[in-house]
């Protein structure tokens, strides 16, 4: 698979956000860096807590300040750092070049306003569209997105959907004003088996048919194998392993990667029980010393508990954090 130097459309540097609570410091982003290239789908991988949320609300600066703080980095975007621009500058960019698509679409949908006027919203806010061709752009989008009766369903309120039905609809947002960044975030997690198949296939036939690029945010290996063209993986707060979608399933370094990889079920191999992962995320308030995975690696050597381990690369867009491969 090619490199991504050189056709980056959103490039991560350094990022750092902490989070300063009444029981002390958390560190849920600390000092990474990631890439996203050109018309590519990217996928952050890790468990609960471990950081990709809010390295995702940290790119478009929509964490609250107060608790949380961007202490240092860069998050450049067609070359502007988003960490530099003003609110206003920042507005003309979030829905329009980047879009977020959120876990779950009860939280992010207005429950007393009618489906069609949400979606209005956000295209009066960023396109030239006139009024009276908006409603039917709307019914355009929802179509796109595989809803059935789109005229009705410009008319219906949230909970008058499914949960797929409104995931979808929070989907058509995200790509009213054609972005070319669409961030999502946990995006099927909360839906049944069927209708996760249904929005995946929806995903993957969007990136195929559009410029446009994607981050994914998920703890399901699945998910990321059936999408993604490059992965991260994240650890405290810490990207621990990065290298194209292949590589990381067929030649994955770092323990915390293959322990991710044992415990996901596969088609091609028969397995009696899967095989979990000892241990939790350690508490991002009191880390333990040294390498971030050492109480939970049964490989882990003095070195782990002493310092903890540069990124090293070890081909040409393989790169893993640990002491074992050094």
């Amino acid at each position: 698979m090619e490199s991504t130097q050189g056709n980056e459309l959103l490039s991560v540097k350094n990022l750092k956000t902490y989070f300063y609570l009444s029981q002390g410091q958390v560190k849920a982003v600390d000092g990474i860096d990631l890439s996203i290239p050109r018309q590519k789908a990217v996928g952050l991988v890790g468990e609960s807590g471990c950081g990709k949320s809010a390295t995702a609300l940290s790119i478009v600066r929509l964490l609250p300040s107060p608790p949380s703080k961007i202490l240092d980095g860069k998050v450049l975007f067609k070359g502007k750092d988003l960490l530099k621009l003003s609110e206003k500058e920042l507005r003309e960019i979030r829905g329009k070049e980047i879009s977020i698509v959120f876990q779950d679409p009860m939280t992010f949908l207005n429950p007393v306003l009618k489906i069609g006027d949400q979606i209005g919203e956000t295209i009066l806010e960023h396109q030239p569209v006139k009024k009276g061709e908006v409603k039917r752009k709307i019914v355009e989008l929802l179509e796109h997105v595989g809803i059935p009766g789109a005229q009705d369903v410009v008319e219906y309120y949230p909970h008058q959907l499914s949960g797929g039905m409104r995931q979808r609809v929070l989907i058509a947002m995200a790509l009213s004003c054609n972005p070319s960044l669409v961030i999502m975030d946990e995006p099927t997690t909360a839906l049944d088996v069927t209708i996760q198949r249904q929005i995946l296939e929806l995903i993957k036939r969007l990136i195929e048919d559009s410029d446009m690029s994607l981050m994914l945010i998920t703890h399901d290996l699945g998910v990321v194998a059936e999408i993604c063209d490059y992965i991260y993986i994240m650890y405290a707060g810490r990207i621990v392993e990065h290298a194209d979608v292949y590589t990381i399933f067929e030649a994955a370094r770092h323990p915390y990667t293959r322990g991710l990889l044992a415990s996901a079920l596969s088609i091609e191999e028969h397995r009696e029980e899967l095989v979990g992962l000892d241990g939790s995320v350690p508490d991002l308030m009191a880390p333990p010393s040294g390498c971030k995975f050492h109480p939970r690696c049964s490989n882990a050597k003095d070195v782990c508990w002493e310092e903890e381990p540069p990124l090293v690369q070890l081909e040409s867009s393989h790169f893993v954090r640990c002491w074992l491969e050094r």
